[in-house]
């Protein structure tokens, strides 16, 4: 019996040479696509930066656009992160169009906020407070900003993220976007969260397909053991032809 496989019996573990895929999403692009550099992240619903220090870590090369629509929250991103010269922050809230719109400070963390549906005039409790935000897209803040390729491209928007895609059309029809990091709902009573099989066909009909599922969660407000959300990540077609012709190539 082997040391490794010995150490792993005493100490009910398990030993592994890398991770398995499906743990560090930096690791799993950096072992399919070695020759592969993340230049522009966009971290939609940066909350107070904890998402964009990872990624400052994991891409060294990167320039970190942070967006935060919620005034208190967004103050704290800007303590935390405005002074690296690799990070820009924004208040600003993201959709399928541009428009105002009002943010439900509802929860006890304001990871928990969301983006009110246009379509009701209030939430419904009354009581909870709202905050008036400005709505932009994707595409036009690229246009507006000149930038002509998002890298990695992460959604977290409590619900939105579909909106927040759909305002990335023209982008994501180029092929200008690499990677897209969404939330999804693993289950029909999550009502918080887009479904994973919606986001998977808006997405395979932009030619982008699933490259790996991450953060899975599990009902944790009813202690139940089935899945409540994951983060899954997606890649473009042009970067897996791309990288099908370097592997080709290197043959």
């Amino acid at each position: 019996m082997s040391l490794r496989k010995l150490i792993e019996q005493l100490t009910g573990t398990r030993i592994y040479r890398s991770l398995p895929r499906g743990i560090d999403f930096a690791q799993d692009i950096a072992n399919s696509l070695p020759t592969y550099r993340t230049d522009i992240v966009f971290d939609i619903g940066a909350n107070v930066g904890q998402s964009s220090r990872l990624y400052l870590v994991k891409f060294p090369n990167a320039h970190i656009y942070c967006f935060e629509p919620v005034s208190d929250t967004f103050r704290r991103l800007q303590d935390k992160l405005q002074s690296n010269e690799r990070v820009d922050c924004y208040r600003l809230a993201f959709g399928s169009s541009k428009s105002t719109g009002r943010m439900v400070l509802q929860g006890s963390s304001n990871k928990m906020f969301f983006l009110l549906d246009p379509s009701k005039e209030s939430p419904a409790n009354n009581n909870v407070p709202t905050e008036s935000v400005d709505i932009v897209t994707v595409d036009g803040f690229c246009h507006t900003n000149g930038i002509d390729r998002i890298n990695f491209l992460k959604i977290d928007t409590e619900g939105g993220d579909l909106d927040v895609l759909k305002g990335a059309v023209n982008m994501l029809a180029e092929q200008k976007i690499d990677f897209v990091q969404v939330e999804a709902g693993m289950n029909p009573s999550n009502r918080r969260h887009v479904p994973l099989e919606s986001l998977k066909e808006f997405l395979e009909s932009q030619r982008y397909f699933l490259f790996g599922i991450y953060e899975q969660v599990n009902e944790w407000p009813t202690r139940a053991p089935h899945l409540r959300r994951t983060n899954p990540v997606f890649v473009s077609q042009t970067l897996i032809e791309r990288n099908r012709m370097s592997t080709d190539s290197n043959a």
